[in-house]
């Protein structure tokens, strides 16, 4: 599958996923390392012993580097991937039309970082392991509203549905409606969208490029992302969009994703502020983190390659989300 999406040009697939190390250097040629490449996490476990912690793509950005320390890290690119190249010219992307989004909002927890075995292999404070994990969501059916206050959260690699190359405003389900916008206003948004979507194909169909024809669409047009960060990114991101002031779109994805977050690590319910001080976050939690506990109980018992659903309280959320993770085999560090 990877060698595929690089084939299609999709390079920033490599930045979905966390490699760690430990590392026996000096104090010197780690931050010689770090003076080169920035886009390193490290932590110190002390005798000249190190947790290091990069992306493949990280990795890739390192190639050609005289840096030891950074060429002994190079070294697990062709185990990994030998077939890894350049990317290829854009001509050769291709990609299916989007007829919407018609099962709805979606949060997936693709992928996660084996806390449990990190903390029992490593000697290093809880804390700085939060920066050596991490979650891959996938977020299906959310509008460019949501993204765009997504991709905010800087320390954090992203993939998104393009515009450029998918044609979008297709079929009923290629835009959101908002909760607040009823009865006859809620008509006219219709009427709206169902305009935006005919000029829209009316363009395509006079051979504008979609590249071009994009610029009608609104923001409420829904779309699919990919987010990768650390476990500390990620408790900092809750700490701030699980606040009821927060946009209701964002904080619904937030309660499905910090719920998804909470099965497989439970600490990263120790939010930080604002949401940490609002009565209104603490009392949701009081409610919410038994009912997780059950469905961690039923994750530990899954078997690899199982799906688990896990069902958030209506009164939670201002629209529907579904959130699912999958079952991992357990990690050997």
């Amino acid at each position: 599958m990877l060698k595929k999406a690089v084939e299609l040009g999709h390079m920033d697939i490599f930045e979905h996923g966390f490699l760690t190390w430990i590392v026996e250097a000096s104090q010197r040629e780690v931050l010689s390392s770090l003076m080169e490449h920035r886009f390193l996490y490290v932590s110190e476990m002390g005798a000249d012993r190190w947790l290091v912690t990069a992306t493949i793509r990280s990795l890739l950005d390192t190639k050609g580097s005289s840096n030891p320390l950074l060429r002994e890290l190079q070294k697990y690119l062709n185990e990994l991937a030998p077939w890894i190249s350049t990317q290829p010219e854009q001509s050769q992307i291709k990609q299916s039309p989007k007829e919407g989004y018609p099962e709805g909002t979606q949060v997936w927890l693709l992928s996660y970082t084996d806390f449990a075995s990190l903390y029992g292999a490593v000697d290093v404070d809880p804390e700085r392991l939060l920066w050596h994990g991490g979650f891959t969501f996938s977020l299906s059916g959310v509008s460019r509203s949501l993204t765009h206050q997504l991709v905010r959260h800087r320390l954090a690699a992203y993939s998104q549905q393009s515009q450029r190359h998918v044609a979008v405003a297709k079929g009923r389900a290629w835009y959101g409606m908002p909760p607040g916008i009823s009865g006859a206003a809620a008509e006219e948004y219709r009427n709206f969208m169902d305009s935006a979507a005919s000029l829209y194909a009316e363009l395509l169909r006079r051979g504008v490029r979609k590249e071009d024809a994009r610029f009608i669409l609104p923001n409420a047009t829904l779309t699919h992302i990919t987010m990768t960060a650390t476990a500390w990114e990620y408790r900092r991101m809750f700490s701030q969009r699980l606040d009821p002031a927060a946009q209701w779109e964002i904080r619904d994805v937030s309660w499905a994703m910090f719920s998804l977050a909470y099965i497989v690590l439970p600490s990263i319910a120790e939010l930080e502020d604002p949401a940490r001080s609002m009565s209104d976050v603490r009392d949701t939690l009081r409610r919410l983190l038994p009912i997780l506990d059950e469905s961690r109980d039923r994750f530990s018992k899954a078997s690899p390659g199982d799906v688990l659903e896990i069902v958030l309280p209506s009164d939670l959320l201002s629209h529907p989300v579904s959130a699912y993770l999958i079952k991992h085999r357990s990690s050997r560090v």
